[in-house]
């Protein structure tokens, strides 16, 4: 083997034995956060790095826990008892079971489950689709959606009915019920991207058609004036040159732009719907109440 050969796969070896695993690599990420979290005091770039961490091991109980902490620390309630939750979930059920992790993520799901704010959720019409900042919430937590402390975008929409926005504004540990009322009809919002092209290809054939008009009723004249030219014979003969100059071309020409003017006008978009309705719904906030309105164009 030759000297180059060699080194070459000595070089690919070493590129296979440094590769990271992706646990390598979600316990690089782990480190990384943790180091962020508990000496930079920087929760919103540990919260980065666990988010990435956990996207590489999902089941990892001690990456669930601190994604809990970090977004704890960010007030951020909502997503932190979600995390608290999972993480003593997942320790109970680990082999052997976790109680470090359990009882600490126990903790501190019960310290702060009181400063969550959530949202009573009340459409008029049961099998209404509802979203809070575009995340879509089950039918079994309308009775308590949790949310992090802030402005929110509710939106409801339900089969033959107009959207319903409200927009909400809670602070730490307040609690609202939002009623959804669907009592408008959807009125759908059409654009047609095609209507240009149609009204040009309607106007390219009856180019088309009246260029073949005028091929036939000049070819009648100039016949008629060449049977008056039966004694003529170089009249006769410049008669048909322009016959089949002028009268085959400009029928040439009318047929094709009758076909062209078919095909644009055939092939053109037609209507696209570009919103189903749009609704006026109050605006909630701590400051005061206001209208939404809500429809995508």
């Amino acid at each position: 083997m030759s000297i180059r050969g060699a080194l070459l796969i000595v070089c690919a070896l070493a590129g296979v034995a440094s590769a990271e695993t992706p646990q390598q690599q979600a316990d690089k990420l782990f480190a990384e956060g943790r180091d962020l979290l508990t000496v930079k005091k920087d929760a919103k770039g540990a919260c980065e790095k666990f988010e990435a961490a956990i996207q590489l091991d999902a089941t990892a109980t001690g990456t669930m826990l601190n994604l809990g902490l970090c977004y704890e620390m960010l007030g951020k309630y909502a997503k932190s008892i979600g995390w608290f939750r999972k993480a003593q979930t997942a320790a109970a059920e680990a082999q052997p079971r976790l109680g470090e992790y359990e009882e600490a993520a126990k903790q501190h799901t019960q310290a702060i489950a009181s400063k969550v704010p959530s949202v009573k959720l009340e459409p008029s019409i049961p099998e209404a689709e509802i979203r809070i900042d575009g995340q879509r919430i089950a039918p079994t937590e309308y009775g308590k959606a949790e949310v992090d402390p802030g402005p929110h975008e509710i939106v409801g929409s339900a089969p033959g009915k107009k959207k319903v926005v409200q927009k909400v504004d809670l602070k730490e540990g307040e609690n609202q019920t939002v009623a959804l009322a669907f009592n408008e009809a959807a009125v759908p919002v059409y654009v047609d991207r095609g209507k240009g092209r149609r009204k040009g290809a309607i106007i390219l054939g009856v180019a088309g058609l009246g260029a073949m008009a005028f091929s036939g009723i000049f070819s009648a004249y100039e016949k008629s004036v060449w049977n008056d030219k039966k004694d003529m014979p170089a009249e006769q003969d410049k008669i048909k040159s322009r016959v089949r100059y002028a009268g085959t071309g400009a029928f040439i020409v009318g047929a094709g732009a009758l076909v062209a003017g078919g095909i644009l006008y055939f092939t053109a978009p037609g209507k696209e719907q570009i919103s189903d309705g749009t609704a006026f719904a109050p605006t909630f906030s701590n400051d005061g109440a206001g209208f939404a309105v809500s429809g995508s164009f």
